[in-house]
């Protein structure tokens, strides 16, 4: 076995994920910390995002397990399941901000949106897809449901890199683990099934 040298620059991260099954997993024994590392992370995402306008679609929610399996979600499906259960936690930290600046929970859901779009279309121009042709979009995706799981995910590390330099960077992952999941419940990360109906 040979030594790796991983490290990070910039107050950022070094994560390995090499070897056989070496997912990131989430520690539900740890969520009490999650509070305040959820915060900056919540407030760095809508920071950076500005939208002008973009479709709100509040219309009730799919079953988690109908968007993983609509998705084909295999490899983060049981994280996401698990992730349901400590929800109310981002909830709770989302209407806090939302609190002190209106319409901020607003702005955070299409920022996740917006994150997953951009990963979305890469994989579309990548694959030679047509954004209007509903049948090729929805089979690319789920072919990649995972990537883009983890696209998004990595694209929110970036955001704590710089702020969240003194947290383990595990705590860190966790938190963003939760934000993903809570923008895949509300219909933010992959696709509606009931956009293809």
């Amino acid at each position: 076995m040979s030594d790796k040298d991983i490290s990070a620059t910039k107050g950022g991260f070094a994560y390995d994920g090499s070897g056989i099954a070496n997912s990131p997993t989430f520690n539900l024994n740890q969520v009490a910390k999650y509070g305040s590392l959820l915060n900056p992370l919540l407030e760095k995402i809508i920071d950076k995002y500005d939208p002008d306008s973009e479709v709100n679609n509040d219309d009730e929610l799919p079953d988690p397990e109908e968007k993983l399996d609509f998705n084909h979600v295999r490899v983060f499906s049981e994280e996401i399941v698990d992730c349901v259960g400590f929800l109310s936690l981002v909830e709770e930290q989302v209407d806090t901000i939302d609190d002190e600046s209106p319409g901020a929970k607003k702005k955070f859901l299409r920022a996740i949106h917006q994150n997953y779009k951009n990963h979305r279309c890469e994989l579309l121009i990548e694959n030679g897809i047509n954004s209007k042709d509903k049948a090729a979009v929805i089979k690319i995706v789920r072919a990649n449901a995972d990537l883009l799981i983890q696209r998004v995910t990595n694209t929110i590390l970036e955001y704590a890199k710089v702020d969240l330099y003194y947290c383990p960077v595990e705590d860190v992952r966790d938190s963003t683990n939760l934000i993903v999941c809570y923008g895949f419940i509300n219909c933010k990360v992959l696709e509606r099934p009931d956009d293809y109906r």
